[in-house]
């Protein structure tokens, strides 16, 4: 900052600057658990992470029996996935995936140039994606979208699920044709579903909602129901959705809504 800056001069925030850049990468580092962060998710991963409820693992599994492929892509590495997924869903999480990608480094695995992105599996390059059980790293979407062409019985729709705006909805909508859902935890936080006032409102205190009102979204809101086909709350709200049913949608008129699940 410029009080930094006038107190102890450029070279000493440049060196500030280096040491803090440092510390993040050291603390998030998730080779070999070298910082704070993976370390501690791993000893208390009963205070982090969510258990997937039983309906919603008996949704993944309906579908996969129904014919429709699921995939797995993750910026997390595969030690972190492996994690994350057996104390969610259980040390058979993997059954419930037709492929698993890890290390997407999204948003380049959408937005990159596809010959720049290859799959890798045990270090070695991958041409063609396989069904087989075993993790990919990194990777670009359209060998993806390849692979589910070449894998599904009858043409359809892909729908992807993300909770990331930068690096999940933005990306897929800039870079794919696949259908967008939104995860935005934030919206549970509201006593009233973000932008779903159906009864006018008292004199406001402070500033409203992040997401905006009703037929007026903020500049966030606003961007984030452009972008997304569906916003859910929770990525548990996706067992109430049928199977082959038709996505509804966030725009309702001229409002914008979150599912109204």
């Amino acid at each position: 900052s410029s009080g930094i800056n006038a107190e102890y001069g450029d070279a000493k925030c440049r060196e500030f600057y280096v040491d803090l850049i440092a510390s993040f990468v050291h603390n998030f580092n998730p080779d070999n658990n070298a910082g704070s962060f993976f370390p501690s998710i791993e000893r208390h991963a009963d205070l982090y992470i969510q258990e997937a409820s039983t309906e919603l693992r008996n949704k993944l599994f309906s579908l996969r029996e129904a014919g429709t492929k699921l995939i797995l892509i993750t910026a997390s590495d595969t030690p972190y996935t492996e994690l994350l997924m057996s104390h969610s869903y259980g040390k058979d999480w993997r059954s419930f995936f037709d492929l698993v990608c890890c290390r997407a480094k999204k948003p380049g695995f959408f937005t990159s140039t596809a010959y720049r992105r290859p799959f890798f599996r045990d270090g070695i390059e991958i041409f063609e994606l396989t069904a087989d059980g075993d993790t990919y790293l990194e990777g670009h979407w359209t060998r993806v979208d390849k692979w589910i062409r070449h894998n599904t019985s009858k043409p359809g729709r892909v729908a992807y699920v993300g909770d990331s705006f930068k690096s999940d909805i933005i990306p897929t909508k800039l870079a794919t044709s696949w259908d967008i859902v939104a995860i935005v935890l934030e919206g549970k936080l509201l006593h009233v579903s973000a932008c779903e006032h159906k009864k006018p409102r008292p004199e406001k205190i402070g500033w409203g909602s992040f997401f905006g009102e009703r037929t007026e979204p903020s500049m966030y809101g606003g961007r984030l129901f452009e972008l997304s086909d569906l916003t859910l709350t929770d990525v548990e709200e996706l067992v109430l959705l049928g199977y082959e049913q038709e996505l509804p949608s966030n725009k309702t008129g001229n409002s914008f809504t979150f599912s109204p699940f």
